[in-house]
């Protein structure tokens, strides 16, 4: 073998070696950054953490405890609107406090899980426009007054769903002549609709039932000119709706579709008296035809 074979053979191993420790001390590097990240300062305490949505937002959204999160973020990522705790790896106690002070704010636009909340998405009770906030896209709010017998002795709460029902007085004459009796009807002329507020009050914090002066009603442009005709032509009184409906009952308020009309409309006031002779005045029971000279007439009794 000559001298220059025995010189390339040595060089080959030399590099063999040299590449072997390298990738050795290589691999042991790169073992080692994962412990040594854990072990930094910044990633046992983030230096900032912000509050962003936990879920869907759509606008006039109710804010809950579960729909608020906080989330670590990267100090130089920071904005001033944000909503920010420092220095901590928790938010704790100063975390939960922030979160409960937003339970009862409204959504004014669409808001996507993860993104950061600011004040100019999110309107609080008492600020102005709160109500506009609440209503859905293209409907009304209108106030309806109520006692502990049409509103349900208390019973009614902000976003509930309910009927409203009209009652009436007529005279039902018996002839041109006759001076007829009053009788009484009633209609429910609206269904499915979304309690806003009870007197002041956009949410019922204590969760009781409260007798109120006045309820605060989502209603389509149209159904809010039936319901000012309504109140000047009977007296109003609301029917609460089972939460078995509920999916039905949203998606109606959703489309301001109407619901089927009962196979009757309108329930007049014989059907609550099964004896027609209890009405009262002429009622239209058993009737007598009276005559005088050339001249019949009809009275009922």
């Amino acid at each position: 073998m000559s001298f220059r074979t025995v010189l390339l053979v040595l060089l080959a191993i030399l590099c063999a070696g040299a590449t072997v420790m390298f990738a050795r001390d290589w691999a042991a590097a790169q073992r080692a950054i994962p412990a040594l990240v854990a072990a930094s300062p910044a990633a046992e305490k983030p230096k900032a953490h912000v509050l962003v949505a936990a879920e869907k937002m759509p606008a006039g959204f109710f804010v809950r405890k579960e729909s608020l999160r906080w989330q670590p973020w990267p100090e130089e990522g920071l904005n001033d609107t944000y909503v920010v705790i420092k220095g901590s790896a928790d938010p704790g106690d100063a975390g939960k406090e922030k979160i409960t002070g937003m339970v009862g704010a409204v959504s004014r636009a669409a808001i996507v899980p993860g993104q950061p909340i600011t004040d100019a998405l999110l309107v609080h009770p008492g600020d102005r426009g709160f109500l506009a906030a609440v209503l859905s896209p293209g409907a009304r709010a209108i106030s309806v007054p109520v006692n502990a017998t049409t509103g349900i002795s208390g019973f009614i709460f902000p976003g509930d769903l309910v009927d409203l029902l009209l009652t009436v007085r007529f005279n039902d004459k018996q002839g041109e002549e006759g001076s007829g009796e009053t009788r009484h009807a009633t209609k429910t002329i609206l269904r499915g609709v979304r309690v806003l507020a009870i007197d002041q009050m956009v949410q019922n914090t204590q969760g009781e039932a409260k007798v109120v002066k006045n309820v605060t009603l989502e209603v389509q442009p149209k159904d809010s000119e039936k319901v000012a005709l309504a109140l000047e032509m009977g007296s109003l009184s609301l029917s609460l709706r089972s939460l078995a409906l509920a999916e039905e009952d949203a998606a109606l308020v959703k489309t301001g579709a109407k619901a089927p009309e009962p196979p009757r409309a309108v329930t007049l006031d014989a059907e609550v008296l099964a004896t027609r002779g209890l009405l009262g005045g002429g009622g239209r029971g058993k009737g007598v035809t009276v005559l005088r000279g050339s001249e019949a007439s009809k009275s009922t009794f």
